[in-house]
């Protein structure tokens, strides 16, 4: 899987957890020959640590987008 863009949409802070939950869009390429499609999904992440907090919210979103099943259509969602 190529990341070709990425945008964080939405970011809060949870001050209780210590976390911050975002919500991310990825423009991805999954497969060569096929064109690159939307991801948007949520992921949260501790609200301190050793990189930026834009580094670690967009290496866990991109984590996550690689372990989404491959290869869905509607017709096997339906």
């Amino acid at each position: 899987m190529f990341i070709l863009d990425s945008e964080i949409t939405h970011a809060r802070r949870d001050r209780d957890f210590g976390r911050v939950e975002a919500e991310v869009a990825l423009l991805a390429k999954t497969r060569s020959g096929q064109p690159p499609h939307a991801i948007r999904l949520r992921t949260n992440v501790p609200a301190r640590g050793s990189e930026s907090l834009r580094v670690r919210i967009l290496r866990d979103a991109a984590r996550l987008a690689r372990r989404l099943p491959q290869g869905r259509t509607l017709r096997l969602a339906a």
